[in-house]
């Protein structure tokens, strides 16, 4: 062995912060909203019981719309969009009880519908 070793510890360390850190922040337990630094909002919505409950709006920097979609106590429920920063809707897909259920439809630039695709609790068919 030389001078340097290679340990591939740190990627599952950082891995598991990575998906820790996102969950939290996708699943609500904060009670603040937060900003941009231009002071435009990243997200609206409310809370109950610390997650996330209701209708919630994610933006991009310059303040047009990047998702939208409504949470139940924290799990994602009905129709869920997501959009570019022009504003074109580019998908669109249904949740009962946080999973896919029903269609996923990805759109092109002039909203003419590219794919199409069913779920059943978070599985393609």
């Amino acid at each position: 062995m030389g001078i340097f070793s290679y340990n591939s510890k740190h990627k599952i360390i950082v891995g598991v912060f990575v998906m820790a850190y996102a969950a939290y922040h996708f699943s609500g337990k904060r009670k603040e909203q937060v900003f941009y630094e231009n002071g435009k909002p990243l997200q609206t919505g409310n809370f109950k019981e610390g997650k996330n409950h209701g209708f919630w709006v994610w933006y991009y920097p310059n303040g047009s719309k990047k998702m939208e979609g409504s949470f139940n106590n924290g799990s994602r429920e009905g129709v869920w969009r997501t959009f570019n920063e022009n504003g074109n809707k580019m998908t669109e897909s249904n949740y009962k009880n946080d999973k896919l259920n029903g269609k996923y439809i990805v759109f092109d630039e002039n909203g003419n519908i590219v794919q199409e695709m069913n779920y059943i609790n978070d599985v393609k068919y």
